[in-house]
């Protein structure tokens, strides 16, 4: 029983037990999160999310309730904790199997023959380094993943947000249009009335009208729809709703940072691109430990003691071995040599696709610049000169008020149109920053995020060579 107990007893010296809590690696995701977004990432805490609603709405106060209110959120946070656990599991030996038996003989002399036998599988112990790593790979990349997640979801929180604000604004100006086209309106009928236009053109402005009035109430609608979206994202419901945004969306930076650059710098920072690194490095692991181990696919060995029925123990070791004569392992390190190509193809079209999709992003964020910079300095100038002449040819009694108000309609489509384009620019720039990794600078280049990233997460990321 002496030896029992110190077979037992052995493996538990030999191998440190890896702590099952996640809250090292969760504060790791956290940090990285927080140098990436330039926000910290809280816990949950219903009285700071009211605190944050008490004022007009922002997008990065909007990103700051996702954190810390999104359920999705916290449970996709659950994955680390899951991952933990099964490096947790990965790091620890099988338990020792015991086995006894008692016999009585059928007469005397009726002494009873006991034995007993314990046996672990010692390929178990010998793999129990590389299983760990392996594990450890697995957690890392977790990680890396769910960090991915959480800036991909306060990038879509953003772009909800700019697409709220925006579509109040747009309900804003078309009130506008809708009580120039009521006037437009009633001035027909007082003129039908007395006989000075015909039926047609009151049909017209009076259908103008009326097609104004349908227009406001899908816009308000169709925001409605939206702030339920970005609700369901912020994790909001009840009195929580009724926050307010401010009247007019933020006013473009000076400049944006040119492709070359954020190209590669996507390339080297992405943490999705950095997870399927991970993955690979798992992948490898996992082929290398089956490839080593193919021809002793078990071997378990162990002590036994047995009492025969005169009274004599007997004690000594025990070795099982599973012969591999059928199985040698050609298909699970086929399997796994697959899953490395399949992995390695992966990670080399995401890169590809980190490219592009920079590319894309940067395109569409200076198209949009474009047609803000148009809107600003020539289409809308423009319309504004053409009203106040249009004003002057009025009290000139040179246009009538049908001229003047339809004027002033133009005018408020063009700022209808600038107000789109303000809104694409700044959807345009999250995707930007979702597609690049992290935040941009207000001119557009990269922030500092890639030198204050110290967690092992981006340190693994950025050394890791293909």
């Amino acid at each position: 029983m002496k030896s029992i107990i110190v077979l037992t007893v052995l493996p538990l010296i030999l191998v440190g037990c890896t702590s099952t809590n996640p809250k090292a690696s969760l504060d790791e995701v956290r940090r990285t999160v927080a140098v990436r977004t330039g926000q910290p990432v809280p816990g949950m805490g219903e009285e700071a999310v009211n605190a944050l609603l008490q004022s007009n709405l922002t997008a990065q106060s909007a990103v700051t309730i996702t954190l810390m209110n999104n359920r999705s959120l916290q449970a996709e946070f659950e994955e680390i904790g899951i991952s933990q656990a099964e490096l947790a599991q990965a790091a620890r030996l099988r338990n020792i199997e015991i086995t006894g038996s008692w016999r009585f003989p059928d007469h005397p002399p009726s002494i009873m023959n006991a034995g007993y036998s314990a046996a672990g599988d010692f390929l178990d112990l010998l793999t129990l380094p590389a299983r760990k790593k392996i594990a450890t790979h697995a957690l890392e990349q977790t990680k890396l993943r769910v960090a991915n997640d959480v800036l991909r979801l306060a990038a879509e929180v953003q772009m909800m947000f700019y697409t709220v604000q925006a579509d109040q604004e747009l309900a804003n100006r078309l009130a506008i249009i809708v009580e120039v086209n009521n006037a437009a309106a009633d001035l027909a009928q007082r003129q039908y009335d007395a006989g000075n236009i015909n039926d047609l053109d009151l049909g017209n402005q009076l259908a103008s009208a009326a097609q104004g009035r349908l227009d406001l109430m899908q816009a308000q609608a169709h925001t409605r729809t939206e702030r339920e979206r970005l609700n369901r994202l912020l994790g909001l419901s009840g009195s929580q709703a009724n926050w307010k945004v401010a009247d007019e969306l933020p006013r473009l930076p000076v400049t944006d940072a040119t492709v070359e650059n954020l190209e590669s710098f996507a390339v080297g920072q992405r943490l999705d691109l950095a997870a399927a690194r991970k993955q690979e490095e798992s992948i490898v692991a996992a082929l290398r430990l089956k490839e080593k181990t193919r021809f002793i696919p078990g071997v378990t060995v162990g002590v036994s003691t047995e009492r025969s029925t005169d009274g004599q123990r007997v004690t000594g070791p025990s070795l099982t071995l599973e012969l591999p004569l059928f199985d040698q392992g050609q298909p699970a390190v086929a399997r796994l040599a697959a899953q490395y190509r399949q992995a390695q193809n992966n990670r080399l079209a995401l890169e590809t696709n980190i490219r592009s999709e920079v590319r894309q992003a940067q395109d569409t964020l200076l198209a949009a610049r474009a047609a803000v910079d148009h809107y600003t300095r020539i289409l809308l100038p423009q319309r504004q000169k053409i009203l106040r002449d249009t004003l002057l040819h009025y009290n000139a009694m040179q246009k009538s008020g049908y001229d003047l108000l339809a004027a002033k309609e133009r005018e408020q489509m063009a700022e209808r149109g600038q107000i789109e384009a303000v809104r694409d620019y700044w959807m345009a720039r999250a995707e930007l920053e979702r597609a690049v990794g992290g935040r941009l600078n207000g001119d557009g280049s990269p922030a500092p995020w890639r030198a204050e990233a110290s967690s092992p997460v981006d340190i693994e990321s950025q050394n890791h060579k293909p």
